[in-house]
């Protein structure tokens, strides 16, 4: 081979910069309408997590009521600024394992 078939060669072997762009800017649109269903599945989990949240400390709330008369008592600080109301499920008797957290916060 000669020189100038090695140099059409060596330089046919790479991308062009449009084409680098083009595949850039598909990629980009690609992002932009997959981005908006990502964040709205999140939404959409953190509300069904609040709303197992709810159910399963309503079903605490009726099993405590059951063993005691009445519902636990609402929520008071404690001396050190602590909400303890809903705390009254996980002792003595644990009617859940521990008091959920706000997803949304």
């Amino acid at each position: 081979m000669n020189s100038l078939t090695c140099d059409r060669l060596r330089l046919s072997r790479g991308f062009t910069l449009i084409e680098l762009l083009i595949v850039i800017a598909i990629i980009l649109i690609l992002i932009a309408i997959a981005l908006p269903n990502f964040l709205e599945a999140q939404v959409r989990a953190k509300v069904t997590r609040v709303w197992a949240d709810l159910r399963t400390i309503s079903i605490a709330m009726e099993s405590y009521r059951l063993d005691f008369g009445n519902y636990p008592t609402d929520s008071e600080d404690d001396l050190r600024g602590l909400r303890t109301g809903l705390l009254q499920l996980t002792t003595p008797l644990q009617y859940i394992a521990v008091v959920p957290f706000d997803v949304f916060s």
